[in-house]
């Protein structure tokens, strides 16, 4: 078999898994302004509010302020009397502490490819469900698998080859080759690219006009 080679690439499904990444940091920012809208005099940063607690930050300032300069008033008066309160800053918590429970299982080989077979196994397929027998195994990421937090910046590291499907064998790579070529041969016969997609048989999933090929990258990692 030839070297390792790429079948896919899913970059729209990285950047929108990094995205979701990304808005951990983005709540934590969030958190920083509200509490500064809520009057709370601080100098925080990102990591001062990565265990979440964005409510105690506000009453632990508060309460000490109110204790301050009128021992006496209730806590909830004063905050009335203030004009401000917690609960944006009990909202943003509440998502960010969803955010940290999520975890992220990945196939350790031809993820996609294989939650897709996933996804579909039970009763009505039970073929799938001895499919899946077959699968690599499941390595399960936390969040700090992709974030690191220092101070007041972070980054984000997420693994391309997360994202990638794989040829598996010569068989696949013959398969595309001839699919390819009956591609080339309606282009010159300048058959249209609905007639191409019938001859060229089930593992082309669509042509477009400049008769580009997108492949069905299921039905040709199922060829064995």
């Amino acid at each position: 078999m030839r070297n390792k080679e790429l079948l896919q690439h899913d970059q729209e499904y990285e950047q929108r898994f990094i995205k979701n990444i990304q808005l951990v940091p983005e709540i934590l920012e969030a958190a920083k302004n509200e509490l500064s809208k809520q009057k709370v005099k601080h100098n925080l940063k990102l990591s001062d509010l990565q265990n979440g607690l964005f409510v105690k930050h506000f009453t632990n300032y508060h309460e000490t302020q109110k204790n301050k300069f009128i021992p006496d008033a209730d806590y909830n008066e004063y905050l009335k009397l203030c004009g401000i309160d917690a609960n944006k800053l009990a909202d943003m918590e509440t998502r960010y502490k969803k955010l940290l429970d999520i975890k992220y299982p990945f196939y350790t080989h031809n993820h996609d490819y294989w939650q897709g077979i996933e996804g579909r196994a039970g009763r009505l397929n039970p073929s799938l469900v001895e499919k899946l027998k077959e699968a690599p195994t499941k390595k399960v990421y936390n969040l700090d698998d992709f974030l690191k937090i220092s101070k007041d910046s972070y980054k984000v590291s997420v693994n391309p080859e997360l994202f990638k499907l794989y040829l598996t064998n010569e068989k696949q790579y013959e398969a595309m080759d001839v699919a390819t070529d009956q591609v080339k041969l309606c282009k010159r016969k300048k058959d249209s690219p609905a007639a191409t997609i019938k001859i060229a048989g089930e593992l082309v999933k669509d042509i477009d006009r400049d008769y580009k090929i997108t492949w069905d990258n299921e039905q040709i990692l199922n060829i064995k």
